[in-house]
């Protein structure tokens, strides 16, 4: 029985299941130590080996594009690395990209049967529901939850996290799963029962998204969902308004309105957006405020809490883009190769001492923008060459999608890919989360996956 598959689907199969739940991480002196690190070596070494004795096949898709941009990306690291200060901190970025890459490409090359394409599906829903509903554990029960951030809340006891460590993260996992979970539930499935499972799944996830308390990822969801909605609008409005999807939307949206602090977090959340329009969605004056003096508390919905709110929070946007401004500092400062991959962290402390302006009270801190770091620690020839990777990946998804049209399943995983990596590309403006080992796996084996399955016009027997 085992041996009716491949060695390789099997250690694919260990990534599902392994890279989602185990964040566990230590050190062997300055070298990291993780699930990943035994993982996709060993994947790659099998792989070729199974290759090689005709144990696997490879598909008829294309991947030299892929590979090429892979590669272009990888020469200006090796580049930067004659500016660095620091060279370890340096080869253990590229080791990692390398092993993103080499993922991806042995994942999307590889003929997988039919049925191992199911396996897949079901494990990756399985695991995630396992997440899904830990995360609500989590909550209910107060149990490891990440209590930094709680200043800006009044009614919550702490951020869900789920398997990842990091509220933020997390946050951006679930932001790249859920728009196919709905489009599965909604587009997809016809039986009822199938349909109301999905939703309860994709609803398990907006709350999972709520208690991480991350403003940035609850913009970015709402807007993954007003996406989704207006893609296969014929379909999706058709199947949502019937009466068992409707019950359910209406339960969905009563059981987020009844969550702790939704409302004063949904507000900052506006405020974040608000800080970079030139133009109020919430004025400043908040609303009218009742008459009846013990309403003046109900909700922190007064003219006094909305003025809070926008202090605590505008102190945070002040924060975080003056981070950026060091990120781009830094890149003002070495256009062309940058200072070095890996380096970001080694000279943080060097320039807000430089430019005290920059110093946000702490001797390190992270950037919190992928695209700045990398902008700051390879050049103009980096940045470039990393946005071609994701550039050269949207256009490929866009043609899948239209060569897939007489296929319905291929066509709302591709759709859902497309919405929930611009929710990682997006999220990354305000967070590292290309740099998360644990997250950016997910992100590339998913994509793989997906894309290996629509690719494929005949299957492995």
């Amino acid at each position: 029985m085992i041996r009716n598959h491949s060695w390789t689907f099997y250690i694919v199969l260990l990534h599902l299941i392994i890279i989602p739940l185990v964040p566990l991480k230590g050190y062997l002196g300055p070298i990291p130590i993780s699930a990943e690190i035994f993982l996709i070596p060993l994947l790659t070494v099998v792989a070729i080996v199974e290759y090689l004795t005709k144990r696997i096949e490879l598909n008829e898709t294309k991947a030299k594009w892929f590979a090429i941009l892979f590669a272009a990306h990888f020469v200006a690291m090796v580049i930067s690395l004659t500016q660095a200060v620091a060279i370890m901190p340096g080869l253990l970025e590229m080791a990692r990209y390398l092993s993103y890459a080499f993922l991806f490409l042995i994942i999307f090359k590889v003929k997988f049967t039919q049925g191992e394409y199911k396996i897949f599906g079901l494990t990756f829903i399985s695991v995630i529901a396992f997440m899904g509903l830990y995360g609500l554990f989590q909550f209910a029960t107060d149990y490891n939850l990440n209590k930094a951030g709680l200043y800006a809340l009044t009614e919550a006891w702490g951020r869900v996290p789920s398997t990842m460590i990091n509220p933020n993260y997390y946050g951006g996992f679930v932001n790249i799963i859920i728009p196919g979970l709905l489009l599965l539930a909604v587009v997809y499935f016809k039986n009822r029962l199938t349909q109301i499972i999905f939703f309860i799944l994709f609803g398990v996830f907006v709350l999972n998204q709520i208690l991480t308390y991350t403003r940035s990822a609850w913009v970015i969801m709402a807007l993954s969902i007003i996406m989704a909605s207006l893609m296969m609008p014929k379909r999706f409005y058709k199947n949502l308004f019937k009466v068992h999807m409707i019950i359910a939307s209406a339960v969905l949206v009563l059981v987020i309105f009844s969550m702790p602090d939704v409302q004063n977090r949904s507000t900052s959340a506006i405020f974040v957006v608000q800080s970079f329009l030139p133009f109020e969605i919430i004025s400043e004056e908040g609303p009218v405020s009742s008459s009846d003096p013990d309403d003046e508390d109900d909700g922190g919905g007064n003219a006094q809490d909305l003025e809070e709110n926008k202090d605590t929070t505008n102190r945070a946007v002040v924060s975080r883009t003056t981070l950026w401004k060091t990120g781009w500092v830094m890149y003002k400062e070495n256009p062309v190769l940058g200072l070095g991959i890996g380096n970001y962290n080694e000279r943080y402390k060097e320039y807000v001492t430089k430019y005290p302006e920059l110093n946000v009270g702490h001797d390190l801190y992270s950037v919190h923008n992928s695209y700045l770091k990398v902008a700051s620690e390879t050049g103009t020839i980096g940045i470039v060459s990393f946005l071609a990777i994701y550039l050269y990946f949207y256009i490929y998804l866009g043609k899948q999608y239209f060569r897939n049209r007489d296929n319905r399943l291929k066509q709302v995983l591709l759709l859902g890919l497309f919405i929930g990596s611009g929710t990682y590309f997006g999220q990354n403006l305000a967070n590292n989360l290309i740099f998360i080992p644990q997250l950016n796996i997910m992100f590339w084996m998913i994509s793989a996956i997906i894309l290996s399955y629509a690719t494929t016009r005949q299957f492995k027997s």
